[in-house]
């Protein structure tokens, strides 16, 4: 950095009116201006990050440039300060950023730290925050103006694990938890009816409330159990029941016979739950009243431990794709199986390839969600060229279930899940709420974890 006496500044200026007042009285005089305002302020040309990266097969470190024209910076002139709205990412370096800088007078800016004048092209270090005033035209110092370069402290790519301080009912075994109205409500096979413990997502610690079994006559279905807009679902003895709070449930007037929901979906421009019917046939609703019974579901068509999630098309928004993952029956398959259909149709399609190496390996208890725009696929423990540890990884797909991979190492489960998976002998509840946490809820022990990836909690700055 260039550096210059401040009071090398206040002699030009203290010369400047000394000629002005020789002046003949007839010359107009200027009046100088005592504004001394930055009106701008920028990073110019790029900044050096520093990335994780596969070279070869080998995990290394690499630089990139991050170009400053796209992180643009704010000017808060009530508070006198700057800085940008986007974090930088992780792992810039800003002890060397040249930045460009306008105000109210022509290159004239004092850093307030070292009282140097600024010249265009200087580097400072923006480790910690840089302090600016202006002179202005009458050689007053402006007000103190504090700038600060924002830099990501965590890779906005990596999920990130948080075990939850919670008060979640030990002992509990087998069950299935559903997001409804930012609440979680967890519904408990019990020895004579299904019993149901919920909290708020927002809460922390979480607060859930006591056990207690909700009021159908005949023992319910917990698998079944679903959130559809404003009301829940459930099957008891073949009959379809909702509720709209939980514990309380009514017979929905119907003459329908179900042996199974199958799920649901419910956005602006698609609403409808799907079933299955006493003789296997595929059944849909509009409104969880009134049903259309459409084919026969195929022989191989999955009946247990079903994990459902939608999304909308990327080439078109108004139309959503419904995927469903299941295990495999026969023990000695390898994969999984993956149906699915859009949202304005009413068929089923197995997706398979050629080659099972691209499949989705099978998993007890598997779960499927979309997330980031892509879908994701894991749980218990399965196979894939050798035994799969329960909650060992992420499998992921980008061309909607057709084939799947090993996530990256962003995308990792925290190692005591093996563990907790176990002690629950294999119950779990997953959901996903609107803020992009990923909910997993232990049985037996009674754990609570979420997890994000960060980038979803980034706020600007």
């Amino acid at each position: 950095m260039k550096l210059r006496v401040l009071n090398i500044i206040f002699g030009l200026f203290t010369a400047a009116c000394i000629a002005t007042s020789c002046l003949d009285s007839d010359v107009i005089e200027y009046e100088y201006s005592s504004d001394a305002s930055i009106t701008s302020f920028y990073i110019v040309d790029s900044i050096v990050t520093k990335e994780k990266a596969v070279v070869d097969g080998i995990d290394t470190t690499v630089s990139k440039a991050v170009l400053g024209a796209n992180y643009p910076f704010i000017i808060d002139q009530n508070r006198r300060l700057i800085y940008n709205a986007d974090s930088l990412p992780v792992g810039t370096d800003v002890s060397r950023v040249v930045v460009g800088i306008t105000a109210d007078t022509y290159g004239i800016y004092v850093v307030a730290e070292t009282d140097s004048l600024w010249e265009e092209g200087d580097s400072l270090n923006f480790e910690k925050p840089v302090q600016f005033r202006v002179v202005s035209e009458l050689g007053t110092l402006g007000q103190v103006y504090t700038a600060h370069i924002h830099v990501h402290q965590q890779d906005p790519n990596t999920l990130s694990w948080q075990k939850m301080e919670s008060n979640f009912p030990t002992g509990i075994k087998a069950q299935k938890a559903v997001l409804f109205n930012d609440r979680m409500l967890v519904f408990a096979e019990q020895a004579s009816q299904v019993a149901l413990t919920q909290a708020n997502v927002h809460e922390s610690p979480l607060s859930w409330s006591t056990l207690e079994s909700i009021d159908i006559p005949v023992k319910a279905d917990y698998t079944s159990v679903m959130a559809w807009g404003e009301q829940l679902y459930i099957l008891a003895e073949n009959e379809l029941y909702t509720s709209s709070n939980g514990l309380n449930w009514e017979k929905v007037n119907t003459t329908q016979s179900f042996s199974q929901l199958l799920g649901n979906i419910h956005t602006s421009n698609c609403q409808k739950i799907m079933a299955v019917d006493a003789d296997n046939h595929y059944m849909e609703s509009t409104d969880g009243t009134h049903w259309e019974s459409y084919q026969e579901l195929p022989a191989d068509f999955p009946r247990q431990n079903l994990s459902l999630t939608y999304y909308p098309l990327a080439t078109n928004p108004s139309i959503n794709r419904i995927v469903l993952l299941s295990d495999h029956a026969a023990e000695s398959d390898t994969t999984s199986v993956v149906w699915t259909q859009l949202c304005d149709e009413h068929e089923w399609i197995p997706l398979t390839t050629g080659d099972e190496s691209y499949l989705c390996p099978k998993m007890e208890n598997p779960s499927i969600i979309h997330y980031d725009n892509q879908l994701y696929a894991f749980g218990g423990q399965g196979q894939d060229n050798g035994l799969l540890t329960p909650f060992g990884q992420f499998y992921v797909s980008d061309d909607n279930g057709i084939s799947w991979s090993p996530a990256t190492e962003n995308m990792t489960f925290p190692a005591a899940f093996k563990d907790l998976y176990e002690e629950a002998e294999g119950n779990y509840s997953c959901i996903v709420d609107k803020n992009h946490f990923i909910w997993i809820i232990w049985s037996q022990t009674g754990e609570v974890w979420r997890g994000r990836v960060n980038k979803f909690g980034f706020d600007n700055q």
